[in-house]
């Protein structure tokens, strides 16, 4: 593996990353990978990664960074590269030449047109681990692999944007990219696997990631319900498949919660919370079975009582008997959630143009401790070629040779 004095410590010093991906998915990955300490090189078009164009964007008199970016790349190393030419293809497969590993989200049909194809980049590079992310996969896809393939996309397709549900049992989009971040995460433990693969072995592999797949998971036990259910029970399997009665997201007078009455003896400790202890015993309530069948009862009994009260004491009274429950915040309410200043959940990102954003931090526990930072676009350029063997004056060469974008006009001719 690679050592690079500008490696953070962490349980991945030393392993190199070149990080070609743009949107969520990918980036995320590397992201997680840079909190651990990799050395991630973000490979971005001249113009820069898609993202960085993308509202809201904070102004200062130091310059524009967008949040979407923002969030996605701290503690990366950003090089700027027009993969179109060939003096930008050369520096990109010289810094691939000791990279440990290869990270795109890019679909198959564009890294064919740049030469850099997933197939060819591990035979060229025997020891690479090359990670591609893509809607439906490279191979065995059923559907054109080089088909859009957005989070939405995969989630209603895995069928997990069907059981996002209203009371009526309509589906509804979740509204943030829900497979985009599961599908960084698989990317994720895919790298670890892969370097893991590869002590014992000595090669490296393709590992071929689809949004959809990646997204599947999140759907085992709704499938496993589904081929466990006959006629007869599922037709009281209420508008959120066996999940609870009452469950979801209800209403008081200020704002709204989460219950999750999965367990009978909860929906007696909601009664007891409701002070009508009696229908905790009543025929037409006590069990699941009988609750499904009289759902939208039951959720009026609910929220005839919680609109009386506002979120916080919703939530005090149902916490006090064990029930489970939390109030649904805004992401303003989020980053100022007692609960998550308590664990150091978020980590401070200086935002390079003088200020700095509340990120939350890698979950896994293995981030690094130095300061996180957002790259500016193609801001270490000449410390990573100078690293691959590149010096200053090369570096001129290949600006004119528009490694870098467009050759800049000479204003004497």
């Amino acid at each position: 593996m690679n050592a690079h004095t500008s490696v953070p410590e962490g349980v991945l010093a030393g392993v190199k990353v070149v990080e070609l991906c743009h949107l969520i998915a990918g980036p995320y990955c590397g992201m997680l990978l840079a909190d651990e300490g990799a050395d991630v090189i973000k490979v971005e078009p001249p113009q820069g990664e898609l993202t960085r164009a993308r509202e809201p964007i904070r102004i200062s008199e130091q310059g524009t960074m967008s949040g979407y970016f923002a969030s996605l790349n701290r503690r990366k190393r950003s090089v700027a590269l027009d993969l179109k030419s060939e003096a930008g293809a050369e520096i990109l497969h010289r810094i691939l030449a000791d990279a440990d590993v290869f990270i795109t989200n890019m679909r198959g049909g564009a890294l064919t047109r740049l030469g850099i194809h997933p197939n060819d980049l591990v035979e060229r590079y025997p020891r690479l681990i090359v990670v591609s992310m893509s809607g439906f996969g490279l191979v065995d896809t059923g559907v054109d692999p080089n088909r859009a393939g957005l989070a939405m996309v995969a989630e209603a397709l895995s069928g997990t944007t069907g059981l996002t549900r209203d009371r009526e049992g309509r589906p509804t989009w979740c509204g943030f990219a829900l497979g985009d971040v599961m599908t960084g995460m698989t990317a994720h433990s895919s790298v670890l696997l892969g370097l893991r693969e590869r002590d014992r072995t000595g090669r490296g592999r393709l590992l071929d990631l689809s949004l959809t797949e990646s997204t599947l998971p999140l759907a085992t036990v709704a499938l496993a319900r589904v081929q466990s259910t006959d006629a007869a029970l599922a037709k009281v399997a209420g508008a959120n498949d066996f999940h609870g009665v009452p469950y979801g997201t209800f209403e008081a007078s200020d704002g709204f919660y989460n219950i999750g009455v999965n367990r009978d003896d909860f929906w007696a400790r909601l009664c007891r919370a409701m002070e009508k202890p009696e229908l905790a015993d009543d025929p037409r309530y006590a069990t699941y079975v009988e609750r499904a069948q009289r759902q939208r009862e039951v959720e009026q009994l609910l929220e005839e009582w919680s609109l009386q009260l506002t979120r916080a004491e919703v939530v005090e009274a149902l916490t006090r008997v064990d029930v489970p429950v939390a109030p649904v915040l805004t992401m303003s309410e989020v980053l100022d959630n007692e609960h998550f200043t308590a664990r150091g959940t978020f980590v401070e990102v200086d935002d390079t143009i003088g200020g700095t954003l509340r990120q939350p931090n890698d979950p896994t526990g293995f981030s690094v401790s130095s300061a996180a930072r957002v790259p500016r676009l193609g801001e270490h350029r000449d410390a990573v070629l100078s690293e691959v063997g590149i010096d200053s004056d090369r570096i001129e060469t290949l600006i004119a040779d528009g490694a870098f974008g467009p050759a800049p006009v000479d204003a004497s001719v």
